[in-house]
């Protein structure tokens, strides 16, 4: 029961990843909903700043737990979810520090149809980033031990 105790390391991803992608969508779709409901920007933006700091140990630990497959078959489709994972990190502390500086400056670019759009961008790189991961998982078995009883 305790055998993910000697895999940790390769297991931090998948437990970490989650949080920022719940926390991203939910701080975009806000931002997107506080057009109505102007209440919602501050909601947004502190969801924004937790989710766009856990990108970083996101990304990470999926560097973390690439390195078992680096001289395998699989690391061209893994490089993939890598590199849009990479990049997207780095776009969303850009967002982050963006977002910052304009609430420094006594205005909130969440507030504008600028960061609407971005964060519609956002939502489709999660997306892309998330199908990705979800292939690696279930159509490679990457990082997948032992056999689902389920399945025939």
């Amino acid at each position: 029961m305790f055998d993910f105790v000697g895999n940790i390391l390769n297991d931090l991803h998948p437990i970490i990843v989650h949080f920022p992608i719940a926390l991203l969508m939910v701080s975009f779709l806000l931002s997107i909903a506080a057009r109505w409901k102007p209440a919602w920007h501050e909601t947004s933006w502190m969801l924004l700043v937790i989710g766009g700091l856990a990108t970083i140990p996101a990304t990470i630990t999926g560097l973390i737990a690439h390195a078992p497959y680096e001289e395998t078959a699989v690391i061209t489709v893994i490089e993939t979810h890598q590199f849009l994972g990479i990049i997207g990190t780095l776009f969303t502390v850009g967002v982050l520090i963006w977002r910052f500086r304009t609430r420094l400056a006594g205005h909130d670019a969440g507030q504008t149809t600028a960061y609407l759009v971005v964060a519609v961008i956002g939502m489709a790189w999660l997306f892309v980033l998330g199908g990705t991961g979800g292939d690696l998982v279930y159509e490679y078995a990457i990082n997948v031990r032992g056999v689902n009883p389920l399945l025939p």
